[in-house]
């Protein structure tokens, strides 16, 4: 963690997802969330394969909590 301080923020939708083609370029995330802003998420490239990976794990760990019947 950075240190740095960080806001919370209810997120209620996703809106878009923008992926780059381009394995130079990252992604942009845009998020629905509570009040009257939207928010834009704008990955570097490193930081999308962490989140990725990230995601995937948690997947493996659901899945593993809640076997398919």
């Amino acid at each position: 963690m950075s240190g740095k301080p960080s806001t919370q923020a209810t997120v209620i939708d996703v809106v878009t997802i923008v992926i780059s083609e381009d394995p130079a370029e990252g992604a942009i995330i845009k998020l629905e969330i509570d009040g009257s802003t939207d928010v834009e998420l704008v990955f570097e490239p490193m930081t999308l394969a962490k989140l990725q990976t990230a995601l995937t794990k948690m997947d493996k760990v659901q899945a593993k909590a809640s076997p398919a019947q």
